[in-house]
């Protein structure tokens, strides 16, 4: 009888340990989805406006050096033609 009882009692005690692992997984695995969905969530929006506010920034960089080469292409255009017109009226520094 003592054997008896010994040995369902370990049936019982390994059939629990599998159950309680495999409740576990199911508990752990619904868990780690959802952390996984909500992190994702969370660093994608944060991902997307940091591009959108460094691809505003870039946009207005760009602009603002379109508009210093601009200018210095008028400079240098309009020292041609401080250097043709001190030529032309000799002056010399």
């Amino acid at each position: 009888m003592k054997i008896l009882g010994s040995l369902i009692f370990t049936v019982v005690e390994l059939l629990i340990v599998a159950i309680r692992c495999s409740v576990t997984r199911v508990f752990n695995y619904n868990r780690n989805v959802q952390s996984l969905r909500t992190h994702l969530s969370e660093e994608l929006s944060d991902t997307k406006t940091r591009v959108l506010h460094s691809e505003d920034n870039v946009g207005m960089r760009l602009a603002s050096v379109n508009v210093i080469i601009e200018e210095a292409n008028r400079v240098f255009e309009d020292e041609d033609e401080v250097k043709k017109r001190c030529f032309m009226e000799k002056c010399f520094s």
